[in-house]
């Protein structure tokens, strides 16, 4: 027999009120003591109705169901890259353990398929990636109400190698320029305004005119979730613009998909002889920073990061830099003041 947590009480001001779990409390807004009974009986059977329909759910919809269901809200609700990670790893997640209900995935399965993973080459990085995808659609499902608890939540993500951030060396990125001023100008633009703004990949591709400012010398970059960023124009950054001939509206590049990017970039690599991600230019932009001796907070706020603890994956750079500027400063200098120190602390 299912028990609906709720509880039928007066207050001293006479009123009849219905507490139910979590404390939250309904005023019946009546002082009559019989018909506060039959609402209340007419709303625990509503409330058991709706528990049943509930189990109902739970018992009935499938691996497959709820999957069809989720992507269809994460194509409204999300960008369109992470939809489409969303999709992949859930239809990746469900060969593994095969369609079946919902409520049957437990943490175990959920281990095997992380083993399984990682057997076959994923690196834990990767994997994590993945396994907040399917913990986010899986915390949907628990808000719905199809599951009662989250698998994913009682698993940690795995321990991931901490390696610096790779980033191109000067020369590489004038080798970079040099090559697409020759082949394509169009992307060399683009590769510019993001190694001088730090620029996302989604954020480089809704880059419109209407987001420029040349008066004000800044642009305006939409990333996910429509958060909006402001970034200063360089000198360089803002005559690459202006000869790009602005317009009113309309894209400021004319790649409608972030594939486009990403194809272009891997060719350009191949045709250099160089490994790195579009992604690493945003890295690179960060680490020229540092480098330059700026403060993590000032790249923080150039970059968007919204945790300072991101930014501090680049504080080795600085302290690389520092010792540098010590060496160059310092070098066959201090010999020849050692001994007058000496000398002046004995006196003393």
């Amino acid at each position: 027999m299912l028990k609906i947590a709720m509880k039928l009480f007066r207050r001293s001001n006479g009123y009849w009120y219905i507490r139910f779990e979590r404390g939250k409390e309904k005023s019946l807004r009546t002082k009559d003591r019989r018909l506060a009974e039959r609402i209340f009986r007419e709303i625990q059977k509503e409330a058991l109705k709706g528990r049943l329909i509930l189990l109902e759910k739970q018992e009935k919809i499938s691996l497959r169901e709820f999957i069809k269901e989720y992507l269809e809200w994460s194509s409204v609700h999300k960008a369109e890259s992470t939809y489409k990670r969303d999709k992949w790893a859930l239809e990746k997640f469900m060969d593994f353990v095969g369609d079946r209900p919902l409520r049957s995935i437990s943490s175990r399965s959920i281990e095997q398929y992380r083993t399984f993973l990682l057997k076959n080459g994923r690196k834990p990085t990767s994997v994590n990636v993945e396994y907040r995808h399917l913990k986010a659609a899986f915390s949907k499902a628990q808000e719905w109400g199809y599951i009662k608890e989250n698998p994913f939540a009682r698993l940690k993500p795995l321990k991931e190698p901490k390696t610096p951030p790779k980033f191109l060396r000067y020369e590489e990125v004038r080798r970079v320029l040099d090559h697409l001023e020759q082949t394509d100008r169009d992307f060399r633009d683009l590769v510019l305004l993001t190694l001088e703004t730090g620029a996302r990949r989604i954020e480089v591709l809704r880059l419109r005119w209407e987001h420029v400012d040349f008066d004000r010398g800044c642009l305006f970059l939409h990333g996910k979730g429509d958060r909006m960023r402001e970034v200063p124009l360089t000198s360089r950054l803002r005559e690459v613009l202006l000869q790009r001939g602005p317009r009113k509206r309309g894209k400021v590049f004319p790649y409608e998909h972030y594939d486009t990017i990403t194809h272009k970039w891997i060719k350009l690599m191949k045709a250099l002889g160089m490994d790195y991600r579009f992604h690493d230019l945003r890295h690179t932009t960060a680490s020229w920073l540092v480098m330059a001796g700026e403060p993590l907070k000032v790249v923080q706020e150039l970059l968007g990061h919204s945790d300072i603890r991101v930014t501090q994956i680049y504080a080795h750079l600085s302290k690389d830099h520092l010792r540098e500027a010590l060496e160059r400063t310092f070098s066959g200098k201090t010999q020849a003041v050692g001994p007058k120190v000496v000398e002046l602390q004995r006196k003393s």
